[in-house]
């Protein structure tokens, strides 16, 4: 109790008091406190305290989550279930916010779940719990999202002090878990309100780049989610990031590649073509014209290779790369830049032809590529010049 009215007051005074000097003194004394092995209890019954106010309950959510992430093996192994227990009952206690708070703990559980085999969280580790929760507690669904979204994005966090070992046997949890993980989310898009929080876990998902087949998402509610949402002004942040992470997806070592993965990519391209007139459209704000280019800047940087064959569909993505590299802000135009050297690599490279064959060959596809490119070529040297 005396620990917890010197947390109090060292808040308040890093807060609201007046004297520099005052303020820095108590930004020590709480560092150097959350570095001690009391902050675990003190941090977790002033979270679970109801008169804490919000100052308090981020420090403490903060001190929680890097006690996790840092010094978990600071605690004896059966004190794994209560820290669970407790931790899950605040995922619940503030499934509705405040935001800041609900997502250190949500990372918190989600640390807690790297540091342990999945077998302490029950048949099918920390997912399947994660379900089982859901369908018990679905009024606290929305907590329970934030946790699901944050799972995948803990595998690739090294402030988690978890042993090598330990971290790719929770990569491999998760990715053979992941049906379930798109199940769970499927089944939350009939929350309207959730719509977008579904979409930023889905985004989440993807960058495990595990190999989904192409013709699996490309007929999968979420995706059809995501496409359909790209014109919605609530949801369109979420969609792009959702788009962004499927191109990437398409191409991505472990998905099998381009021909696996092909019928995903003729869902996503001629949707994303579909908004290239938004990249002209002033009523636009400048942001949704960023997130719309980015678009197009991920789909030639992912599909250089297929755009080089100078087929009819890659000229016509040539050319809505031109528009933007058109736009008179340079943080859009430069956007392309990297799909424009990667492009001009591959035509200008023998490696590029020798599946053709014999010299001829080689050399008649080398020169039907480069006439084919170099309108678009001549362009770009007119749009850059301009912006230098």
């Amino acid at each position: 109790m005396e620990l917890q009215n010197s947390v109090k007051e060292a808040l308040n005074a890093l807060y609201h008091h007046p004297d520099d000097a005052f303020r820095m003194e108590a930004d020590r004394w709480l560092q150097n406190f959350q570095r001690t092995i009391d902050a675990w209890q003190v941090a977790d019954n002033l979270l679970h305290d109801a008169t804490s106010n919000l100052e308090t309950l981020i420090f403490c959510s903060q001190t929680l989550r890097s006690k996790v992430q840092r010094d978990f093996e600071e605690l004896p192994s059966e004190a794994f279930r209560p820290l669970r227990s407790s931790l899950n009952t605040l995922l619940k206690k503030f499934h509705r916010g405040p935001p800041k708070v609900r997502t250190q703990i949500s990372i918190a559980v989600a640390a807690l779940a790297v540091q342990v085999p999945p077998e302490d969280w029950g048949d099918g580790g920390i997912v399947n719990w994660l379900k089982d929760e859901m369908t018990s507690h679905p009024e606290y669904i929305p907590g329970f999202l934030e946790l699901l979204t944050v799972l995948p994005e803990e595998v690739f966090n090294y402030k988690i002090a978890a042993r090598p070992e330990r971290r790719r046997q929770f990569e491999k949890e998760l990715t053979s878990q992941i049906e379930v993980a798109l199940n769970i989310l499927t089944a939350c898009l009939k929350i309207n309100e959730l719509k977008e929080q579904v979409l930023e876990a889905f985004a989440s998902w993807l960058r495990l780049r595990h190999g989904i087949p192409g013709s699996l998402l490309a007929c999968h509610p979420l995706v059809h989610t995501a496409l359909s949402s790209l014109n919605s002004e609530i949801l369109s942040e979420a969609a792009v990031n959702v788009i962004s992470e499927l191109i990437h997806y398409t191409t991505a070592g472990n998905s099998g590649g381009i021909p696996v993965q092909m019928p995903l990519i003729q869902v996503i391209v001629p949707q994303v073509m579909s908004l290239k007139e938004q990249l002209r459209d002033p009523s636009k704000d400048e942001e949704d014209v960023k997130a719309i280019a980015r678009l197009f800047a991920d789909m030639g940087d992912s599909y250089v290779e297929l755009i080089a064959t100078g087929s009819n569909e890659s000229m016509m993505i040539v050319n809505s790369l031109l528009e933007v590299a058109s736009h008179p802000e340079y943080d859009i135009a430069s956007m392309t830049f990297n799909f424009w050297h990667s492009l001009q690599h591959i035509l200008t490279k023998r490696d590029s032809y020798t599946s053709f064959g014999n010299e001829a060959s080689i050399e008649a596809e080398s020169r039907r590529r480069l006439q084919v490119f170099q309108s678009a070529y001549e362009s770009l040297v007119s749009l850059v010049s301009f912006l230098v």
